[in-house]
């Protein structure tokens, strides 16, 4: 069997466009769409300006209004703990809590001019226990921890306005501000430790895959960072180019994605390069339930959705039923070559493969494809304009096989 499989790619070192799997979804609101959080792939709320509040429960097929009684406060961040217990907060001194999830919205705080702080963030570790990070009536940063369910809070202050928090556990937490501050408790948010990282701009969200490993990205800068230690030091691991990151989700070590004010980025290299997804409209938070299915909030009541992790999507004709003999990775043609060559590759059994070209550092730049395919003979055409002179090499892996070849790209 002989099958036909073109894909014409612009590859790039730093940032690698495609276009991608991404889709719209109707919200029924035209408010911009702040915060989300889904508690598993079909449950989720999103909230917003006009004190939007939206929930689905069959993965986004449909979202509902849900009455919230605040039509003039903005909300900037949304935790559900489960299924029934939530918690919104916004501007205007505005916190709610459902124990319902969500039939029932109560204000725990609904304030005004004159006297009101501004809460950006939230995050519970149980129904009980929460922090909320403000900008107070002073102008200052602090964070409010409840152990009470909201009935009572505590205040304590950092350096910043808290945009985001992640506590691993009830005495460890993060979090991130304006002017690149990261902020570290260890003692549950009673005391926080404030520090700069290089450069400036805010730092809008924190994303942890595990209770040390975690990621920010500058809103000005650029600059991607992580820790490797919960927040005792932070490497610059590399820079999105031309991209204000305004969230950022990481599912493990190698993949995660950023929405930022020009669209939706993507790596699967741990932030070595960046594949644009989508390139055009504002991200406030992106949300990746695991790598196929992803989510985004925007402007004007707009929700972004794929299912198969933004990439995209590529047709595989046949046009023989010839079967050959043996996994096969020809040599591309031609070879040296300036801007296109040709790869061509022959599978023996049916099942997934992938194919990656990677740098003389040993960097993979670009999954080509990573999908299941009949056996047959297949073909590729990448285009390498964009690419820098150099040795690359190119990696067919399957069935527990792997075959490496290299080309030469002269200019």
């Amino acid at each position: 069997m002989k099958n036909l499989l073109v894909i014409l790619f612009f590859i790039q070192l730093s940032n690698l466009t495609s276009q991608a799997q991404w889709f719209t979804q109707q919200s029924g609101v035209t408010n911009h769409l702040y915060d989300m959080e889904f508690i598993n792939r079909n449950t989720g709320w999103i909230c917003g300006t006009g004190g939007t509040i939206l929930k689905t429960t069959n993965g986004g097929t449909n979202w509902i209004q849900q009455v919230t009684n605040v039509p003039t406060k903005p909300l900037f961040g949304i935790h559900p703990v489960n299924e029934n217990v939530v918690y919104a907060v916004g501007w205007f001194s505005t916190i709610l809590k459902t124990t319902n999830g969500g039939n029932n919205w109560i204000a725990i705080e609904d304030g005004g001019p004159p006297v009101y702080g501004n809460y950006f963030s939230v995050f519970f570790k149980n129904e009980l226990t929460g922090w909320i990070g403000e900008n107070n009536t002073m102008g200052q940063g602090d964070v409010k921890k409840t152990t009470d369910g909201g009935m009572t809070f505590i205040s304590s202050y950092t350096f910043g306005w808290p945009e985001d928090m992640y506590f691993k556990d009830s005495l460890n937490g993060i979090g991130v501000s304006g002017a690149a501050n990261i902020h570290k408790t260890t003692n549950g948010g009673n005391n926080w430790i404030s520090f700069q990282l290089a450069g400036s701009g805010d730092f809008f969200r924190v994303s942890f895959i595990n209770d040390f490993t975690g990621f920010v990205i500058g809103g000005a800068t650029e600059i991607l960072y992580k820790t490797t230690n919960f927040g005792q030091s932070w490497n610059n691991i590399g820079i999105i180019p031309n991209v204000t990151g305004n969230s950022i989700d990481f599912l493990n070590d190698s993949v995660g994605w950023v929405g930022g004010n020009n669209g939706i980025y993507k790596t699967i290299n741990g932030g070595t390069n960046w594949i644009k997804q989508i390139g055009t409209g504002v991200i406030y938070t992106i949300m990746a339930i695991n790598d196929s299915l992803v989510w985004g909030c925007s402007n004007l009541g707009r929700i972004w959705h794929t299912t198969n992790g933004g990439d995209t999507i590529t047709s595989i004709n046949q046009i023989s039923v010839n079967v050959p003999e043996e996994l096969e990775l020809l040599q591309n043609y031609p070879n040296p070559f300036n801007s296109q060559t040709k790869i061509t590759f022959i599978i023996k059994q049916s099942g997934k493969y992938s194919l990656e070209i990677y740098n003389n550092l040993g960097q993979r730049i670009i999954e080509i494809f990573n999908k299941k395919i009949s056996a047959g003979e297949y073909e590729t055409t990448i285009d390498a304009s964009d690419l820098n002179s150099g040795v690359y090499f190119y990696k067919l892996t399957g069935n527990n096989l792997s075959i490496t070849k290299n080309f030469v790209l002269i200019k």
